[in-house]
């Protein structure tokens, strides 16, 4: 089988290169209702279903808006649709199809008779934002035509998309405008991330011009002034040492390059995304799972976070979805948990706390927040990306990914493995996959029980994987069937635990994670030394916050190595607790339930001040 072939069997999460150890079965049966089903039913509702916005997103491509400003306005199509897709393969619900097949269709009829699909006139092509939102109409209808049930219609993108691409190739390139010329930002990282659709355009109609394509785009990255994959692969510096520091844009780069990998089996390929996502975690991820501390790019986040000095926004939206994105595509292709770890870090805390529930006007009305503050801050600052795309509406680039980050976990909960199903996520549902239906009771991330039973498992022997996060690698219980199983040794990052057997139905499987409170310091910045001044607080996967509608925040608390978390009633968060910090006791809730009211009566902070030696005497 080819790799066009390979990739026409398996959908962009689904498919797998041989050397893989896990993938998807995107037409699996997956029922949830804990927090992360809650968050993605809402975005459905109150977001992925308003038809008005998507009308919105249609028309700016038959009024070239973006001349004027240089803009992002033919962003929101793609991104909207990709998460829409996303969103509709775990929920399945019928009215958000027909939502998407109608603006597939409506998209379609935009397009012009150069094959163009642009918000950008033809005076203002190949400047500013034009290939990034190019990239978006691919991405967006390429993952509509993935589960369109339409063969005409299937038929109708696939010519559209490869006119839309034929434009670019003829244009862009060794015949035309160099891709690093086509933007006046971020040394063209922003156009270079095409990388992706075009690789994925190959794989679906195995055109070789598509390839050669990509193949230049990579040597772009890899020679031109970006130099982003060398110096990934050379491993010696950290990506915010980098010429061009943009988080969001690098790692959509980098997603591309994994495709490159998929196609031509070269190991150096996934080499270097693998070194370059290793560096972000080291370097650049905060306490709350996403990256940059100075507005949207990388900057050493991992010692600046707590540097209260700067006051601008930090820790956008969109990093935070396209880290989740770049990680679940390494937990595919590698099986290691330490990805998963990272996407459950981020979704609980930075992605989750992200999300308007309370449906402030303040941004707007849009769905999601663009930035998060760490020290005492308030949510919705400033929406990012923002541009007007009527008189009387404006959206923005965060509110438009979001949808992909909360359907992306849901999708990746429990997942087909070589010789049965890997758990990756838990949460209270069930799950169809790999040979096996499972039935999961849990609190969790709220509490550290989770208890499976196996519904129905073919015959055979086959292996059932569950995963043990790096904050739970000592303490974990397993029992099976009531009986204790020894778990193996874990590093620091966790791993998972593999039971392989003839399974019956009713079997079933306690694992007991240990959710004690954990104190977290700060590396601090070299010359500051009141940035090591902070301590936080976790409890399983969760992050801890002060919120001022409950308790002072800047209170500094004591310097202390441990704390005792005493669970509280909580109606209107995910989980409040009473803690114990050398002695003095505060009130704390999740870092995500934190601050949602969207003034300066609702400053929170995760990141609290603590006494100095001095204080303490």
């Amino acid at each position: 089988m080819n790799a066009r072939e390979y990739y026409a069997l398996h959908r962009q999460y689904g498919r797998r290169a041989e050397t893989d150890v896990q993938w998807m079965e995107l037409a699996a049966p997956r029922r949830f209702s804990g927090v992360m089903h809650w968050h993605a039913a809402f975005i459905q509702t109150h977001q992925l279903l308003c038809a008005e916005d998507w009308k919105l997103f249609v028309e700016q491509f038959r009024i070239a808006p973006d001349d004027a400003d240089l803009g992002w306005r033919g962003e929101y199509f793609g991104k909207m649709m990709r998460g829409a897709c996303m969103t509709w393969q775990y929920t399945g619900d019928e009215a958000l199809y027909r939502l998407m097949q109608e603006n597939a269709e409506a998209m379609l009829a935009t397009q012009d008779e150069l094959g163009r699909f642009s918000s950008y006139s033809t005076a203002c092509e190949f400047k500013g934002w034009d290939l990034w939102c190019r990239k978006y109409v691919l991405l967006g209808l390429l993952h509509f035509h993935e589960i369109c049930r339409d063969e005409t219609l299937k038929g109708k993108i696939v010519t559209a998309l490869e006119k839309h691409l034929d434009y670019i190739v003829a244009r862009v390139g060794h015949n035309g405008v160099e891709i690093g010329e086509t933007s006046h930002k971020w040394l063209g990282i922003n156009s270079a991330s095409l990388l992706e659709p075009v690789l994925r355009m190959y794989n679906l109609t195995g055109r070789g011009a598509y390839l050669a394509f990509g193949e230049y785009i990579v040597d772009f990255l890899l020679h031109g002034a970006p130099n982003i994959i060398t110096l990934a692969l050379e491993d010696k510096l950290q990506p915010w040492q980098y010429p061009v520091r943009k988080a969001y844009e690098m790692m959509s780069c980098f997603e591309g390059l994994l495709e490159y990998h998929r196609i031509t089996g070269e190991e150096k390929w996934k080499t270097a995304v693998i070194r370059f996502a290793d560096r972000v975690m080291e370097s650049d991820i905060t306490v709350i799972g996403c990256a940059g501390c100075e507005h949207e790019l990388f900057n050493h986040s991992a010692r600046t976070q707590t540097d209260a000095s700067y006051t601008g926004v930090m820790q956008e939206t969109c990093v935070t979805v396209t880290w989740m994105k770049l990680c679940s595509q390494l937990l595919l292709l590698t099986g290691e948990a330490k990805y998963a770890n990272r996407i459950e870090h981020s979704l609980y805390n930075a992605l989750h706390g992200a999300v308007n529930e309370k449906l402030c006007q303040k941004n707007g009305g849009l769905l999601f927040d663009s930035y998060s503050p760490l020290t005492a801050g308030i949510r919705g600052r400033l929406v990012g990306g923002r541009k007007n795309i009527a008189p009387d509406r404006n959206y923005g680039c965060c509110a438009a990914i979001g949808a992909a980050g909360t359907a992306l976990p849901l999708l990746l909960a429990v997942t087909a493995a070589k010789n049965g199903a890997c758990v990756n996520f838990y949460e209270n549902g069930q799950a169809e996959t790999g040979g096996f239906r499972l039935r999961m009771e849990t609190r969790y991330p709220a509490e550290g029980l989770v208890k499976i039973t196996v519904d129905a498992a073919n015959a055979g022997e086959r292996a059932l994987s569950l995963r043990v996060p790096g904050f739970a690698r000592e303490g974990a219980c397993l029992h099976l069937n009531g009986a204790p199983l020894a778990l193996p040794a874990f590093g620091a990052e966790g791993g998972y635990a593999s039971l392989c057997r003839v399974w019956q139905p009713g079997d079933t499987i306690t694992l007991q994670l240990p959710m004690t409170g954990r104190i977290l310091r700060p590396l601090g910045m070299e010359g500051k030394p009141e940035t090591l001044d902070y301590l936080a607080v976790a409890y399983g996967p969760l992050v801890l916050a002060r919120d001022a509608g409950f308790a002072p925040v800047g209170e500094k608390v004591p310097a202390a190595d441990s704390a005792e978390i005493q669970l509280l009633d909580s109606n209107d968060r995910l989980l409040r607790a009473r803690v114990t910090l050398g002695g003095q006791s505060l009130e704390l809730a999740d870092y995500a339930g934190c601050g949602k009211h969207w003034d300066e009566e609702c400053l929170t902070e995760v990141w609290l001040p603590c006494q100095t030696a001095g204080e303490r005497e």
